[in-house]
């Protein structure tokens, strides 16, 4: 029990300094409308996935150039992330598209064409 909460504490923790390092400190501005949804440490914590959605704001923004960005900017991410949290070793990043909302939408539009 106790365990699932430190795990879950360290889950939150590393949710919150992604999300200030994507919006403030990367110099990208198809990082900035990257918003993670969800992060899922492994047991034994050695892997972090991070789900993650976006907001296009322009035309150059899409699912292909932001997984493209995340997986260039990888390692800067993860240094980033070395100094601001307090941990034994900082785990290796999965960056994954999160399909929940796009998911919802198509439910709905077939909802909304079922009436």
């Amino acid at each position: 029990m106790a365990n699932q909460k430190v795990q879950a504490r360290k889950e939150s923790l590393i949710l919150r300094e992604l999300t200030l390092i994507l919006n403030r400190e990367m110099d990208n501005e198809i990082l900035k409308a990257v918003s993670i949804s969800e992060v899922r440490l492994t047991n034994d914590s050695e892997m972090a996935k991070i789900y993650y959605t976006f907001l296009a704001f322009n035309s150059e923004i899409d699912q292909e150039s932001v997984a493209e960005q995340l997986e260039l900017n990888h390692k800067k991410i993860r240094m980033n992330l070395a100094r601001k949290i307090q941990v034994r070793a900082v785990p290796e990043l999965q960056f994954i598209y999160d399909t929940s909302l796009d998911n919802a939408n198509k439910i709905e539009k077939i909802l909304k064409d079922l009436k």
